[in-house]
């Protein structure tokens, strides 16, 4: 095999052009190219798992020429006015971001084409092991045909005539590395634009998702979590990075960018572009299919679900390619030859396996035309027949079933699909008539009936046509229906707390039930609350909702919580007693049982006597409950005296402590509620101090002083000296006499308050003496001072 390069090729046609047809030598030339690129791929193949890509041997014109149309297309479609522009042309010496590849020995869609990516396409080939980030912000620009906000711009743009046709079209595939399985936000732009050349016309983008209006784009076909879209489409990620016959992340399926309405013979002008968005970070490519630029067949629209227009199972659809000077008719499905079919028509029965799409090549004068179209059946509804029964749980458990007849479609047709419209009717009649008016949804279904289906499409498929006997389920089965229980109030507090899942035992072993505040609410399943409840009611019926589809229909039941309470003794309460006494404790009648803090119980214990000051409780039973009541028994505290004021012969007392009424008397004996005494005997004296609780009387001494005005100090032992020794209970005293000079006679020492008539052991003299007397009192410490005369008289 010769490689010839284009060089030669132009020598050739030099040579040739003098005795062959100019339009047989281009044909010859666009051969040689042909064989020449099989035999560079052949070679390259052979040893590279990964794609090979070569962005230095072909000129634009050879890749839109000899690769794109290919020469078994070149009469029919005529291309002129090719450029390209990538990396080179913004920043010399960079390399290549368009070329030609081929696939290696690794699965890939394509065998062989053009790639424009956003960076250096020599970087393309597997394996997928770096990131592929060339490029820069500010040197190698956008295009203006993709929007503002786009960098890194590679174009492929060429003028066509196509000579057979009304249409073309093309395959591509697209990889980036915005492809990652978290990627829900990112993507770079390409676009096929087309219009008429040298018109001013807006572009129109063919490269769009199948059935769509829109864009193809990382985002439009993807299959990252969260963002799943298209995924019909989408290729695949490359996580087996060192098997990846390329170096993205992932690409989508083949895809084909179609144009229909061209005018046969009118020049049009074509515009492939792709770039980064924003900056030239995660680069992307396409890669287009070599020979796929061909002259579209219109088949018709695509009979998808998703336009509206599937084949209908049963159905046949006739896909017509016929055209007027054909000679050769291939039929293929899914890439796949279909052997025999080589008809201008061919007949796709309405059956499962028929989905997929179906191309056609059609040869004519030459040239390949190429049509396709994606079909798929709208399987019939797998309806019940005969003695199926469905049951439906009463859910509000009132006898009455509302029929939501959509869940029950989905239950009961076992393929179900949202483009069916099934119906349901009480008699087979009405099922076949449709102009019937069928039942309403939310029908209350009260014992088993037998209904009977008309099931439409809503792409008009003729009706499906079933039966259904509707029950009304078994309820779950429950050990019993209701439970009561008593909680004791036995502190007395007026209310009981507890936990209503202590008790779900005692109705099923397994389910955890829903609590609600009364029976009612259970049943309709309204207004749920805690199984941690606190209650100050007598008796309160709580409901429980038991669910679980498994074992059957919804069932309720209730726990009615009775609060008791036990009774309190009216006749118990704290007590003082005086001290050194004792005391009954009497809790009185009326109570079942009785047990005392000090052991004494039985069910006639209501008393325990001869108890001395301390704590005591008692535990009372009755209504079933206990409470425990607690009493004191304290020690009176007794009166006292806090002070005596004195004045002539009457005392005042002053009292606090104890329980008022305080109850006085200076002799122990006659009492009065009056704390001034009068008439009080002068000398030495107790008072006598009670307060209401009749305990012992407490005393305190008091001194009424007893005046002295005379003494003889003869030795007879009548009047011989001034005694004032009782005031020994007073404090700071002193005793001091004086002459009527003023003169000191005596002074009292070492709490000695007697005077003798006598001054530094001589007697005085007859006559009138002065003294004073001072002393503190001990219970206010108020300073007190009394003077006062005293004749002094000698008898002979």
């Amino acid at each position: 095999m010769i490689k010839i390069s284009p060089e030669k090729s132009g020598e050739i046609f030099c040579l040739l052009k003098f005795v062959v047809p100019k339009k047989l030598i281009l044909r010859i030339i666009n051969i040689f190219f042909f064989l020449t690129l099989l035999y560079s791929s052949i070679q390259v193949r052979a040893q590279q798992p990964y794609i090979t890509v070569d962005t230095s041997t072909y000129t634009p014109e050879q890749l839109v020429r000899a690769i794109f149309i290919g020469s078994q297309n070149a009469s029919c479609i005529t291309v002129s006015n090719i450029t390209a522009k990538g990396w080179p042309d913004f920043v010399s010496g960079k390399p290549a971001s368009y070329g030609y590849f081929e696939k290696g020995t690794l699965p890939f869609e394509i065998e062989k084409g053009i790639i424009l990516s956003t960076g250096s396409a020599a970087k393309a080939p597997g394996p997928n092991n770096s990131l592929l980030d060339d490029g820069d912000n500010t040197i190698w620009l956008g295009d203006p045909d993709i929007g503002n906000s786009y960098v890194n711009a590679t174009t492929l743009e060429f003028d066509f005539v196509a000579h057979q046709s009304t249409g073309i079209s093309f395959e591509y595939i697209f990889l980036s590395e915005e492809y990652q399985a978290s990627n829900c936000h990112y993507s770079d732009a390409f676009k096929f634009l087309i219009k008429k050349a040298g018109s001013s016309d807006e572009y129109v983008n063919i490269a769009l998702v199948p059935g769509t209006t829109d864009a193809v784009s990382s985002l439009s076909i993807n299959g990252a979590r969260g963002c799943e879209k298209n995924i019909d489409y989408f290729g695949g990620f490359n996580t087996d990075t060192s098997n990846s016959p390329t170096n993205f992340n992932g690409q989508t399926k083949i895809l084909t960018a179609k144009k229909d309405n061209i005018v046969a013979g009118e020049k049009y002008h074509i515009k492939l572009v792709i770039a980064d968005h924003l900056n030239y970070r995660y680069d992307s490519a396409v890669l287009l299919k070599a020979g796929s630029f061909v002259g579209k067949k219109d088949l018709g629209q695509d009979l998808l679900i998703s336009n509206g227009h599937p084949l209908c199972e049963g159905d046949n659809k006739i896909l017509d390619a016929t055209t007027p000077g054909a000679t050769s008719y291939q039929w293929f499905k899914n890439g796949v030859t279909l052997t025999g079919e080589t008809n201008p028509k061919l007949t796709v029965p309405g059956t499962v396996t028929s989905n997929g799409e179906y191309e056609v090549e059609i040869i004519l004068g030459g040239c390949l035309l190429k049509g396709t179209i994606r079909i798929e059946v709208e399987e019939k509804p797998i309806v019940p027949h005969g003695n199926f029964t469905h049951p439906l749980c009463d859910n509000k458990l009132d006898g009455n079933v509302p029929v939501d007849f959509d869940q029950v479609s989905r239950q009961i047709i076992s393929n179900f699909n949202n483009s069916y419209l099934p119906k349901y009717y009480l008699n087979p009649i009405d099922a076949q008539n449709p102009t019937a008016t069928p039942l309403a949804n939310e029908w209350i279904l009260t014992a088993p009936t037998k209904l009977y289906m008309r099931i439409e499409s809503t792409f008009g498929c003729a009706p499906v046509f079933g039966e259904v006997t509707l029950t009304i389920g078994n309820k779950i089965p429950l050990i019993k229906n209701t439970f009561a229980k008593d909680f004791c109030d036995n502190g007395r507090f007026g209310e009981v707390s507890f936990n209503l899942n202590d008790y779900i035992r005692e109705f099923h072993s397994t389910i955890q039930p829903t609590f609600f505040n009364s029976l009612a609410d259970a049943k309709n399943n309204i207004n749920p609350i805690s199984s941690n409840q606190t209650m100050s009611d007598t008796t309160k019926i709580f409901g429980l909702r038991f669910e679980n589809s498994a074992l059957g229909c919804p069932n309720v039941a209730s726990i009615t919580i009775n609060k008791k309470t036990p009774n309190e003794s009216t006749s118990l309460h704290d007590k003082t007693i005086c001290p050194g006494t004792t005391t009954t404790l009497d809790a009185g009648s009326g109570f079942d049982y009785y047990k005392w803090s000090n052991g004494i119980e039985g069910v006639s214990a209501s008393s325990i006597s001869n108890v001395g000051i301390g704590d005591y409780s008692v535990e009372l039973t009755s209504n079933g409950c206990t409470y425990k009541q607690h009493v004191k028994i304290t020690e009176a505290q007794l009166p006292k005296i806090d002070q005596i004021d004195v004045t002539g012969n009457t005392a005042t007392v002053f009292a606090s402590g104890g329980i008022p009424p305080y109850f006085y008397s200076w002799d122990g004996i006659n009492f009065s509620d009056s704390n001034v005494l009068r008439n009080v005997p002068r000398g030495k004296r107790n008072i006598y101090l009670k307060d209401s609780q009749d305990c012992t009387s407490v005393t305190r001494e008091f001194l009424i002083l007893n005046l002295i005005n005379v003494i003889t100090p003869n030795g007879d032992g009548k009047n011989d000296v001034l005694d004032y020794s009782d005031l020994v209970m007073k404090k700071d005293v002193t005793l001091e006499i004086f002459d009527r000079f003023g003169n000191a006679v005596f002074k009292s020492q070492d709490s000695h308050y007697i005077w003798d008539g006598s001054s530094n052991g001589k007697i005085v003299p007859t006559g009138t003496y002065w003294y004073v007397l001072n002393w503190t009192e001990p219970d206010t410490n108020k300073p007190v001072s009394y003077k006062g005369w005293i004749l002094v008289k000698h008898r002979d």
